[in-house]
C-alpha cells in the first residue's frame, strides 16, 4: 500500500504538468483538418517481359487523390510520388493494366483515395518486330 501511495503521490506536480502538455499536444494534432487533394504522379512501366517492347502512347502521369492531415499534405513533394505499373503478366498485343494501391509510392501520413485512370492500355510487340508505321 505504501508503495502505491509513493508511486502516485510523489512528484505530483511533474505528473500533472506532463498530463497537461500531452493533452495539449493531442488537442492540437486532432484539431488539424483532414483534407483530400490531387497530385500528378509519373507513370513507370516495370517488369516488361523480356523480348517485348512498349509501342504507342502511354500516359506519362496519372492523377492520385490523397487524404491526410493538412500540414502533412502541404509538405508532400511531388517527386516523392510515383506509380509503378507492373507488366510482368503482360503478353504481346494490346493489354489493360489495372493500377492498384500497391503500385503507388506515397509518403507516410497520406492515404490513397483514388487513381485516375484506374487502368491503362498498352501495346506490346516483340522486340525483334519492326515498329508500325505512323501516319
Amino acid at each position: 500500500m505504501r508503495l502505491l501511495r509513493r508511486i502516485f503521490l510523489q512528484h505530483t506536480g511533474l505528473k500533472i504538468s506532463a498530463l497537461v502538455i500531452a493533452s495539449a499536444l493531442w488537442v492540437a494534432y486532432n484539431s488539424e483538418p483532414v483534407v483530400e487533394t490531387g497530385y500528378s504522379a509519373p507513370l513507370l512501366l516495370v517488369n516488361v517481359p523480356p523480348g517485348l517492347k512498349v509501342t504507342g502512347e502511354v500516359p506519362a502521369a496519372v492523377l492520385l487523390r490523397l487524404r491526410g492531415r493538412l500540414g502533412r499534405l502541404r509538405r508532400v513533394d511531388p517527386n516523392e510520388l510515383s506509380v509503378r505499373a507492373d507488366c510482368s503478366q503482360a503478353h504481346a498485343g494490346r493489354v489493360s493494366v489495372m493500377l492498384s494501391p500497391n503500385m503507388i509510392t506515397a509518403p507516410y501520413g497520406a492515404e490513397l483515395v483514388g487513381i485516375t485512370p484506374p487502368q491503362i492500355e498498352i501495346s506490346l510487340v516483340s522486340a525483334s518486330a519492326p515498329l508500325p508505321a505512323r501516319n
